[in-house]
């Protein structure tokens, strides 16, 4: 019951980052992207610092001052080649790109979430997994075909237009 308030509170929060940066970056007075994902970069930093005490290791005690040091290291890199860079591609395509089609991109994350997972657990993904991961990913291409279709105008907006 736990797991699902939790993913429930996680979609209800991603649906809000969505349609919250899409409103600021479709704005007149939007802030450069650069900017805008620098900003989100250090909400993101304080937030965590403010997450640590609740860590449930010590560091100190479980690895050697080398093996922190390579932690911390990779650490640093992945939240910049991997948060930073991903973070500043959203907010190009949520400027770029219907907010509708733009929300779809987060399937990715949770792809690559499965793709890692399985990794580090040294298997492959069960065949509900599997199948899984796949709607997720048909139902991103099914997204981007119907929004690749131009639009004909319909019968409705032709009999509004000539009344006019």
């Amino acid at each position: 019951m736990l797991g699902i308030l939790a993913s429930s509170a996680a979609l209800a929060i991603w649906i809000a980052y969505g349609l919250a940066n899409a409103a600021v970056m479709r704005s007149a007075t939007a802030p450069n992207g650069l900017q805008w994902t620098g900003l989100q970069g250090i909400g993101a930093a304080i937030g965590s610092l403010l997450l640590l005490p609740l860590a449930s290791f010590d560091l100190a005690h479980t690895a050697s001052a080398s093996e922190a040091a390579r932690f911390i290291v990779w650490a640093m890199v992945m939240g910049l080649a991997g948060s930073w860079f991903a973070t500043w591609c959203w907010v190009v395509a949520s400027r770029r790109l219907p907010l509708a089609l733009a929300a779809q991109l987060i399937v990715a994350e949770t792809v690559f979430g499965f793709a890692y997972g399985f990794m580090f657990e040294g298997r492959p993904p069960s065949p509900a997994e599997a199948i899984g991961a796949t709607m997720q990913v048909a139902g991103v291409c099914s997204a981007i075909a119907v929004f690749s279709k131009p639009c004909a105008p319909s019968s409705l907006s032709r009999k509004s237009v000539a009344q006019v």
